[in-house]
């Protein structure tokens, strides 16, 4: 696998593990709640939510191969360390590296009402029971 798609492949099914759980648990968990508050540099407010920025670390084992065949065809990439086996008269060097990165992500989220949001919302059910409008 090369390494772009296993950075790509990685961050989507993280991303969509965290929708999954969202949805499918049942027990008060709150996946990667909204924050009520900016945390100075670490956030982002998006649709006027504050969320925090994530650092994906990565640490990773890369292959640089050259191959070549007894024909004189030469193959040169780089993808994540693995090993193939094949038959057949051939020369190979593999150089293998270690990456160490981090993808700064903003993870799907979900809205947690904050004490003045549950406030607001009981002031108003008050006021409606008070003062219904009528509705003609």
């Amino acid at each position: 696998m090369e390494l772009k798609e296993f950075i790509k492949t990685a961050i989507a099914d993280i991303t969509e593990a965290i929708v999954e759980l969202q949805t499918e648990l049942d027990n008060g968990a709150i996946i990667n709640p909204t924050l009520p508050n900016a945390i100075a540099t670490k956030t982002l407010t998006i649709n006027n939510e504050i969320r925090p920025i994530e650092h994906l670390a990565f640490d990773v084992a890369v292959t640089a191969t050259d191959a070549s065949d007894i024909k004189g065809g030469a193959k040169a990439g780089i993808s994540i360390f693995g090993a193939k086996v094949g038959g057949g008269a051939s020369a190979q060097t593999e150089n293998v590296s270690r990456l160490t990165f981090s993808v700064p992500v903003v993870y799907p989220s979900t809205h947690v009402d904050t004490p003045k949001e549950i406030s607001y919302a009981k002031h108003r059910e008050t006021l409606r029971k008070h003062y219904p409008r009528n509705e003609e």
